[in-house]
């Protein structure tokens, strides 16, 4: 039988749908690919998993209760740190934190929220988005998961993010 996570993601949410899977397992088995490669790769500026567990049980209970269910229902999603998660600090690559205003959801990320997305927490991005390289003075630079051998960088202003898909602790990524 094939891994859940090497089918593409609408044989992903389609499995999801059918329940062949829970949104609470999707949500373990990126936890788990963080835990194993996170402080290795360095993907997130903050992870949340927390936040990501209770968005897979609203997930799993309306995959139960809705005939019809949001299309990104129960899907993880990680965000560049540049747009705003409801109760995640911003920083947008900058030393400071940003105001509390940009701890509410952005437009796009309250979009896919509606759409049942689940937020595995924010990724790593070059400072103010200004640079294509993603190096970040101030947390770190993600590791370009292709080379084990040389800390190499993983390029464009939004490095995080596809760290983040490679290792698996995200389906889906803002970036």
């Amino acid at each position: 039988m094939t891994h859940i996570l090497d089918r593409s993601l609408l044989g992903i949410a389609e499995a999801l749908r059918k329940g062949e899977i829970s949104a609470a397992e999707l949500v373990d088995e990126a936890a788990g690919r963080h835990s194993l490669s996170g402080s290795h790769y360095h993907a997130y500026k903050h992870w949340d998993a927390e936040g990501a567990r209770e968005g897979a049980r609203r997930a799993d209970k309306c995959l139960m209760t809705d005939s019809a269910p949001p299309p990104f229902c129960g899907i993880p999603v990680s965000v560049k740190d540049l747009f705003g998660v409801n109760g995640l600090p911003t920083f947008a690559g900058t030393a400071r934190q940003l105001p509390t205003d940009w701890e509410k959801d952005a437009w796009l990320v309250s979009r896919l929220r509606a759409q049942g997305a689940v937020f595995t927490g924010k990724t790593h991005m070059v400072e103010l988005a200004y640079g294509s390289v993603g190096i970040n003075p101030h947390w770190g630079t993600p590791r370009n998961p292709w080379d084990n051998n040389a800390h190499r960088i993983p390029g464009g202003s939004s490095s995080g993010a596809g760290v983040s898909l490679w290792t698996g602790s995200a389906l889906v990524a803002l970036g």
